[in-house]
């Protein structure tokens, strides 16, 4: 069992420096409209939303086949990271269903490569899932117009950024080892 050298104070500091810097991560991007240089046409953003939901499933399948490997420190952190992916699943079926699409549904199982065999293996590939989650949602933020589902996204990869960042720090990682976003 991984046992993180980590204080509730420092584990406090991490989640706030990485919120910081999210709070500030929110101003990235191009401007509504400037997206991918041409209007979306209708149904482009279903689309994009539901290759997001996608994302949103494969973490939820994650967290829950993996929280019987994780301890007394971590798996508090995962059952709220989780619970907080379940409310983006349901907030962006919610938006698909306004725009006049079909949420795509949680399959029964996802690749997630080579099953996590202990804690420390089911924190790292958390910690990728969620990074690889906060990239999808800046994909899919910039691909789109319509500044409230613009917004949506922004939130959701803010949290996805801060879950990588604080499950990085509880492996003893760089908990920001790469920019988030590339020009």
């Amino acid at each position: 069992m991984l046992q993180p050298r980590l204080t509730r104070r420092s584990l406090l500091q991490a989640a706030g420096a990485a919120a910081g810097g999210v709070a500030l991560g929110g101003c990235w991007g191009a401007p509504p409209g400037t997206g991918t240089g041409s209007t979306p046409r209708p149904g482009d953003a279903v689309r994009v939303l539901n290759q997001v939901l996608v994302t949103e499933h494969t973490v939820i399948h994650a967290y829950t086949a993996g929280l019987p490997l994780l301890g007394p420190v971590i798996a508090p952190l995962a059952t709220a990271f989780r619970q907080n992916h379940v409310e983006h699943r349901d907030r962006l079926a919610q938006v698909i269903t306004g725009l006049g699409g079909t949420p795509t549904p949680p399959r029964d199982s996802y690749d997630l490569g080579t099953p996590p065999a202990d804690e420390g293996t089911m924190t790292s590939l958390a910690a990728t899932l969620e990074e690889q989650s906060a990239r999808a949602h800046y994909a899919a933020l910039r691909q789109l117009d319509d500044p409230t589902v613009v917004q949506l996204l922004a939130s959701i990869m803010g949290d996805e950024a801060q879950h990588s960042a604080v499950l990085r720090n509880v492996l003893q990682e760089d908990p920001a080892p790469a920019s988030l976003v590339s020009t």
